[in-house]
């Protein structure tokens, strides 16, 4: 994107201004050389705090999206986490009367969607009086024939995308009502501008967003059936890998219902249910997320790993219900918009208050030569979504390029639609040099209810970064805008609860019951405690060799060499990452630090931490990904070669402290608690293992061994109670005893493994394991058995012997407790009997 840059006398109002003055269609900010109404808010600002201001803005703006974790792209287990989300600090604004105006057609045509999928999947009079060609609908791709018939289709949620005419009047681009993205990103959107321009925001009497979300858990809820009390909601989602993946998460928290894969479901009896070790718990509605023929591998694509087998039928029966419908995706078929207008006045006897571009289906044999005739300035789309057909804007082909199209179109032409462009309006975003225009494409959102439509008070405004062109989408990199709807209510159209008073108000009942932890939740959970507590207790390792190093890598023979040597090989033995021949310590150490893809390392275990808490991103407080985000960079700015690896091993371990301590004080000690803490306890009881096997069980001269025993006190943060205890008397002499005892089998000590096993007991006992918290005791009994000089005395062979003999049943009750509640299904094959039988 480019701009003009703003002279010391112009400012980016009045470059922004000259540089739209040329570009076809309307633009937001400017009709001719005057302000529109309503803009003034934010022109205003714009012209106080001028270019720099912008730009200030803008910066703060990428900070608060890389703080939040907000991103286009799933993460996997490589170490590339997709793009950060892009907001352009400048909103949207749309005054009131145009909002209501705008509202009234989504309404309209929400009804209009209704009734159609309503007749697709029902009577089907629509194709059989040839108001719509039957090919435009049966021979869509998105059209479910197992889904047909199947009552109480109701779209739940919808959302359309628009774009303004020549005119400047609101166009609908597309429906999108199988599964609609982006309100999610909406309400991130708003967070991060409203903090961005604070002051604006709060002077401003907008409409507010999060009561819409409100009225959408209750429209979900009141989409089950009529004899369920309390309906139980879940959002289907693809996995953390899916390209929407913060969105799904965001949404879930915002409505309070879990998030889940195929993994956490199966059909069991005809009904869904979500899958637990100890019990199930019923689903009566799905937020779905996954495309519809991936729902089902028995009855849609068998190949699919995304959805439950069953659910079709699960559905057929009546006992869950689908939001949105299976098979809602063929109203998204672009062959549908040419015959709206007719289908409006058909169906609900009006015409359509919010036009959609005039369209061409080329199934038909005139509509086809019209647009043949005229490649060179329509858009040729197919009707269908996928990955190998896109849109083609005719004006931009060369001549061979139109003949490639005209011959894709006369090989399949019910397959494609040609349709007059729409120039789209343009809106200002901040750049290095200025504003610079983009063009705009308005998403909006609305949710139905058993009574009526509503519509989100703003929406996902899009801009692309080149003015001339017309493609503006995610995937091509476009810039997100919140969208503000000036509102002349105090309170803020859907600030809350529709009606004006409370008796008017719904209620939306919010009965506690405890809820069936899937596998795949414990598990991420048990592993977000596991990779957090791996990557602490290996920095504290780290950064003691490093000083340790940093003291006597050049004293070669002398005890604190000797002593450094021990820890280096012992953070080895510990990580598993063995240096390269050659590599001297200081190297060595770095080695274990920073390599996000190498197993081991700091940076691999925080990489993995972040992808297990993406995969419960509704089970963790919103503050851990400010924590996350901050983490992430400190390892992507590696220290220089000769610089000490000190600094950045503090800013991790802070980092670190500061997830345990919003995990710790923001989870409710319940079932979901004792997994994630049951990881901590297990992994820092393996990690203490470990280094006490690695430094303590071999035999050095005394000055050697005192050095080494101090290091590893320090490395497990309990250097202080070893010094405190031997001047006062309270501990054992020998640093040896001491440290033994104090991280071995002192239960008041937070670091030791005894302190650990008894709260490895205390979560196992949240988990409602009987049998695993007796094995626990009985691990716990056996510490308590063990004499410290006896473990201490000659060849410390006693020693060795009972770290392996508690390493081994750590590792075998960490074993059952994942054979138990970590339990994935097995990738689902359909199997295709033969037809027929006998002979």
């Amino acid at each position: 994107m480019t701009a003009a840059a703003s002279s010391p006398t112009e400012g980016p109002l009045e470059a922004y201004r000259a540089l739209v003055q040329g570009l076809d269609g309307v633009d937001e900010w400017y009709d001719d050389h005057r302000v529109r109404p309503g803009q003034d808010l934010v022109t205003s600002a714009v012209g106080s705090i001028g270019l720099p201001g912008l730009l200030e803005a803008r910066a703060e703006s990428r900070r608060l999206v890389e703080d939040d974790g907000i991103r286009y792209g799933g993460l996997t287990d490589e170490v590339d986490r997709g793009r950060s989300w892009v907001i352009d600090p400048l909103p949207v604004v749309i005054g009131t009367e145009e909002w209501a105006a705008l509202e009234r057609g989504l309404h309209q045509r929400a009804e209009l969607l209704q009734l159609v999928l309503d007749d697709l999947y029902g009577a089907r009079l629509l194709l059989r009086d040839r108001v719509i060609p039957a090919p435009v609908v049966l021979g869509h791709p998105d059209f479910v024939r197992a889904a047909d018939g199947i009552a109480g289709q109701r779209l739940v949620v919808g959302a359309t995308d628009l774009a303004r005419d020549a005119g400047g009047r609101w166009t609908v681009m597309a429906d999108k009502t199988a599964a609609p993205s982006g309100a999610g990103y909406a309400m991130a959107n708003r967070r991060v501008t409203s903090r961005v321009l604070a002051d604006v925001h709060r002077d401003a009497s907008l409409a507010r967003l999060r009561g819409w979300f409100h009225t959408m858990a209750a429209a979900l809820g009141s989409a089950a059936r009529v004899d369920v009390d309390m309906p139980r909601v879940v959002l289907l989602s693809p996995g953390a890998g899916s390209e929407t993946a913060y969105d799904q998460g965001f949404l879930a928290t915002l409505l309070g219902f879990p998030l889940v894969e195929a993994d956490d479901l199966s059909v069991r009896g005809g009904r869904l249910w979500i899958r637990s070790s100890t019990r199930r718990e019923e689903v009566d509605v799905v937020l779905r997320r996954v495309d519809a023929d991936y729902c089902d591998p028995l009855e849609l694509r068998s190949d699919s790993q995304l959805g439950i087998a069953g659910l079709v039928e699960a559905t057929r029966r009546g006992a869950v219900r689908m939001a949105n419908p299976l098979g809602a995706g063929v109203l998204e078929n672009a062959g549908l918009v040419a015959f709206l207008p007719e289908v409006a006045h058909r169906v609900l006897g009006e015409d359509l208050l919010l036009p959609s571009a005039t369209t061409w289906w080329c199934g038909d044999s005139p509509a086809r030569s019209h647009v043949l005739a005229n490649l060179d300035r329509l858009v040729v789309k197919p009707v269908a979504r996928g990955p190998v057909l896109s849109a083609r804007f005719g004006w931009e082909l060369d001549a061979a390029g139109r003949d490639d199209l005209r011959r894709e179109v006369e090989a399949r032409p019910w397959a494609w639609v040609g349709q007059e462009p729409v120039p789209m309006s343009t809106a200002p975003v901040v750049t290095p040099g200025g504003l610079a225009p983009g063009r705009l494409v308005l998403r909006t959102f609305g949710v139905t209810d058993s009574e009526q439509h509503h519509v989100m008070p703003g929406g996902l405004a899009r801009v692309n970064t080149d003015a001339s062109s017309s493609l503006v989408s995610s995937m091509s990199g476009a810039i997100a805008k919140d969208v503000w709807v000036l509102s002349d209510d105090t309170a803020g159209v859907g600030g809350g609860w529709r009606g004006a008073t409370p008796e008017a108000q719904p209620t939306l009942v919010r009965l506690q019951r405890r809820v069936a932890v899937a596998p795949r939740v414990a598990d991420n959970l048990y592993w977000v405690g596991r990779y957090a507590e791996r990557a602490e207790g290996t920095a504290r390792l780290l950064r003691v060799a490093d000083d340790l190093a940093a003291d006597h890598a050049q004293r070669p023979g002398t005890p604190g060499a000797a002593t450094m040597e021990v820890m280096v090989q012992a953070a080895a033995a510990v990580t598993g990452v063995q240096p390269v021949e050659g590599q001297g310590p200081a190297d060595h150490l770095r080695a274990m630090v920073g390599d996000a893809g190498r197993t081991g390392t700091v940076a691999h275990a925080c990489h993995r931490l972040v992808l297990a808490a993406e995969s419960v991103r509704d089970q963790l407080s919103q503050d851990i990904w400010h924590i996350l985000s901050r983490l992430d960079r400190t390892l992507g700015r590696a220290p220089s070669p000769r610089a000490p690896l000190r600094p950045q091993l503090d800013n991790v371990l802070e980092s670190l402290l500061a997830v345990a301590g919003v995990v710790h004080e923001s989870m409710v000690r319940d079932q979901t608690w004792g997994f994630l803490d049951g990881g901590i306890r297990v992994e820092r009881a393996q990690h203490t293992l470990a280094l006490l096997r690695a430094t303590l069980t071999s035999e050095r001269p005394p000055v050697i061994d005192g050095q080494v025993t101090e290091a590893v006190l320090e490395a497990s943060e309990s250097i202080i109670t070893h010094r405190r205890r031997t001047t006062s008397g309270e501990g054992p002499a020998w640093p040896l005893h001491s440290a033994t005892s104090l991280l071995l089998l002192d239960g008041g000590n937070p670091r030791s493994v005894a302190f650990q096993v008894a709260r490895l007991g205390e979560a196992l006992r949240l988990a409602g394991d009987a049998a695993l918290v007796d094995r626990c005791d009985a691990l716990a009994a056996l510490l308590d058995t063990l004499d410290l000089d006896e473990l201490c005395a000659g060849d410390r062979a006693a020693l060795g012997d009972a770290l392996d003999t508690v390493g081994r049943a750590l590792r075998d009750l960490s074993g059952e407790l994942g054979a138990r509640y970590f339990g994935r299904k097995p990738p689902s094959r359909v199997l295709l009997g033969q037809w027929g039988g006998g002979r």
